[in-house]
């Protein structure tokens, strides 16, 4: 009777044990799988770290836009936890591989621009200054001649000026600073910088009174980001990936905060790690995620979603895979925080 006893003890102890826990001899065709890092285990994939910044005030401070002569621009936002604070640009080849380089610390008195074959240095004391760095690689600063700098052309004059910039330069943009006179009121100096017959010029033109510039024509037009380090989701990214295989491994109560003062809701469910195929770049980019919540599709929510755990009875993460591709490049992009972003691409045989 007593060995029925301790029989029956163990048995249910053993079940106790095993309470909240699956664990799965894990298929052996997922032991290809690899965490999204520089350590990624691929025979056909390598992913390269190109920039780190500890910079915690930008919301991202690792920005990327296309150049000339198929150049994707890296920008960096440093501050002073890094060496030379300020902003620093690399140019990547097709194969993400930095081919040149080129600093900007911060002065608060210019901004450098990018337009085309050009870099802008716009001053706001001394004179603005254009070289052709995204060409060709040189830094060779040549200086804009501007025109009614003594603002003595009649208004007539000088709006027909504009007209033509308008309607023959390659590039054009406006700018402005506001002054005061000795009357103690305010007028607006409208700045045209523009590019035509093969040099950048700017036009001055005085207005007796506040004017704003149009953002749709300022600067920032010629200069599209594709992307920005973040753990956020982008729009861009890539969104067809699927889930082979989930390995639950504990189960849990977590939290979902709705947010606006409501209260957050709790839900048993299983953390584990997941197991995902990317298509990129003609090939399957096989990925493992720990610490995934997949939450199946229901009549309510037709769609099944994914979180990150942060622990028991806390609230979730965002899941997602920020894996950027356009079919102008040789390789991706890839973001797992604003201070970080990789470049993934084939390795070469």
């Amino acid at each position: 009777m007593m060995k029925i006893k301790i029989s029956l003890l163990l048995t249910m102890l053993g079940l106790q044990s095993c309470k909240g826990q699956e664990q799965k001899v894990l298929p052996e065709e997922f032991n290809q799988y690899s965490v999204l890092n520089t350590n990624f285990k691929s025979d056909n994939f390598e992913i390269v770290l190109l920039s780190e910044v500890l910079n915690y005030m930008p919301p991202h401070p690792i920005r990327l836009f296309y150049s000339v002569n198929k150049h994707v621009i890296l920008e960096e936002s440093r501050d002073d936890n890094q060496q030379e604070e300020g902003l620093h640009y690399y140019k990547l080849d097709e194969n993400a591989n930095v081919i040149d380089s080129l600093y900007a610390p911060y002065s608060g008195v210019e901004n450098l621009i990018f337009i085309g074959d050009y870099n802008i240095h716009k001053r706001h004391h001394e004179d603005s200054t254009y070289d052709t760095w995204p060409l060709n690689g040189d830094k060779t600063q040549k200086k804009m001649a501007v025109l009614n700098e003594d603002l003595s052309w009649p208004d007539e004059k000088t709006a027909k000026k504009e007209e033509e910039i308008v309607s023959k330069a390659t590039y054009y943009f406006y700018d402005a600073s506001y002054n005061t006179n000795t009357n103690n009121q305010r007028w607006t100096l409208q700045k045209i910088f523009y590019f035509m017959d093969g040099n950048w010029q700017i036009l001055y033109r005085p207005f007796p009174k506040i004017i704003r510039i149009d953002e749709d024509l300022d600067y920032r037009r010629y200069r599209d980001n594709f992307f920005y380090s973040s753990d956020d989701g982008q729009s861009d990214a890539v969104e067809n990936y699927k889930l082979k295989h989930y390995q639950k491994e504990e189960k849990l109560t977590y939290l979902h905060s709705i947010g606006g003062g409501s209260q957050s809701s709790s839900v048993n469910g299983w953390v584990g790690t997941g197991y995902f195929d990317i298509p990129l770049l003609n090939d399957t980019l096989k990925v493992k995620k720990s610490n995934l919540i997949v939450e199946e599709a229901t009549p309510a929510d037709p769609k099944t979603r994914y979180y990150l755990s942060n622990g028991k009875k806390e609230s979730v993460s965002p899941f997602n895979i920020n894996v950027y591709t356009n079919p102008v490049l040789n390789f991706a992009i890839y973001s797992t925080s604003k201070y970080k972003v990789y470049a993934i691409r084939k390795k070469q045989k």
